[in-house]
């Protein structure tokens, strides 16, 4: 079985959250929240796939405490 991290884009984009399951309403709320690192590629923008992970870890944390 293929390790879901490497048939995940290293750049994340809306959709690639959406195939993680996050909804399109959410997807688009996390590029414009202030404490995850976007990427703006012209219009579009990203999100590096280690640091949103790294962001998501803290959000667990976080949650937890």
């Amino acid at each position: 079985m293929e390790n879901r991290k490497n048939s995940t884009p290293e750049i994340l984009s809306a959709k690639d959250l959406q195939d993680m399951g996050f909804s399109r309403s959410m997807s688009y709320a996390l590029f414009n929240r202030e404490d995850i690192p976007v990427i703006h590629i012209g219009k579009r923008k990203f999100i590096r796939r280690e640091r949103f992970m790294e962001w998501l870890a803290e959000q667990e944390r976080t949650d937890r405490e």
